[in-house]
């Protein structure tokens, strides 16, 4: 090797293994960037949850939530970090080079961030079952279901934790491999059917009620939908899964971002909970309870209402039209707050 011979620099590795390597440095920065994001919305998200006032347990279970996910997503990042500057700088004269280092060698670094992240997606598949158990009415089928799946993940990743902690397995070997490979796979599969179907309830009350409530826009808007159904991370599984499965070294680029994203598409439903946003338990109710008719027996007509757009939040223009058979039928307009409207059969 010289100095004056720049061609001396370049390591002595397959282009293969050139690949493994960049797309490895090249994940670890893209994690570090989603864990960037991640902290930006967890410390808005805990400001407006701290402004509002806490009367319930939910209150305060919403930021002892997100604060344990940040904590584990910190740790993730961190020890992937410090497991990074083992592979490159502590351990940099490993036979066959970082590559190589990080497919054959099990650091406890390494072994804290898959636990950490790990038991983060726990809890960012245990809020979409909770969401879309309040998006379907509190349907017990709805959470029964999603929870089985649940179970299935934490089984499959216990076995692993095992295998990492206790049996000298490395992330690569064939057992680590299925293992993970089943989480990942009840994971990515249960997101995606729940991303799924909560996009078509939402539509479904979108197509009731979209000419009737103006601000109906914050629940069912396309990128509401896409926040509430938790499609983020969806797709970024999707993405991983493929290469993952075929071990192609482009999963090392997917995913430490998509670990992040297991935080940071729950932190954006949270938020909306926190702005006052989010799908409740009565909001399909208080949607399509808009359109009402009144019977008025003394002339036998009726008086029909129909909701239009407002500039002022909350409220909407509705009009009222007398529809009996005089010729004093008029139609006249009043401003109704959607928040205090209520009906009654």
């Amino acid at each position: 090797m010289s100095v004056d011979d720049p061609s001396s620099w370049v390591p002595d590795l397959t282009p293969e293994q050139f690949w493994i390597e960049r797309s490895n440095f090249a994940g670890v920065m893209m994690g570090s960037v989603a864990y960037g994001v991640h902290s930006t919305l967890f410390f808005l998200t805990l400001t407006l949850l701290w402004a509002r006032p806490r009367t319930q347990w939910k209150d305060y279970g919403w930021i002892a939530y997100i604060t344990l996910m940040f904590i584990l997503s910190s740790m993730g990042n961190g020890t992937q970090i410090k497991f990074a500057e083992m592979t490159w700088i502590g351990k940099r004269n490993y036979p066959g080079g970082p590559g190589a280092y990080q497919l054959e060698q099990a650091a406890p670094s390494s072994t804290m961030c898959n636990i950490a992240y790990i038991t983060n997606g726990w809890l960012q598949d245990g809020l979409i079952i909770y969401r879309f158990w309040i998006i379907y009415n509190r349907n017990i089928f709805a959470l029964v279901g999603g929870s089985i799946v649940l179970v299935g993940e934490v089984v499959s990743s216990i076995l692993l934790f095992i295998a990492l902690t206790t049996g000298g397995q490395v992330l690569n070997s064939d057992t680590s491999v299925k293992l993970l490979t089943a989480y990942f796979a009840l994971s990515i599969a249960l997101n995606i059917l729940l991303t799924v179907v909560i996009v078509f309830k939402l539509m479904l009350v979108r197509r009731k009620v979209r000419t009737l409530i103006a601000s109906s826009v914050q629940y069912l808007s396309v990128s509401a939908m896409l926040i509430e159904s938790a499609a983020l991370y969806s797709v970024a599984g999707i993405i991983f899964l493929v290469p993952w499965v075929s071990q192609n070294p482009v999963q090392n680029l997917v995913l430490p971002t998509l670990v992040q994203l297991e935080g940071i598409a729950p932190i954006l439903v949270i938020m909306r909970v926190a702005q006052g946003r989010a799908w409740a338990a009565h909001t399909e109710s208080s949607l399509t309870s808009s359109t009402l008719a009144f019977n008025k027996s003394s002339r036998g007509d009726t008086v029909a209402l129909s909701s239009m757009a407002s500039n002022s939040k909350g409220a909407s223009i509705t009009q009222l039209k007398s529809s009996g058979m005089g010729p004093d039928d008029k139609e006249f307009g009043i401003k109704v707050n959607e928040d205090v409207l209520r009906v009654v059969e």
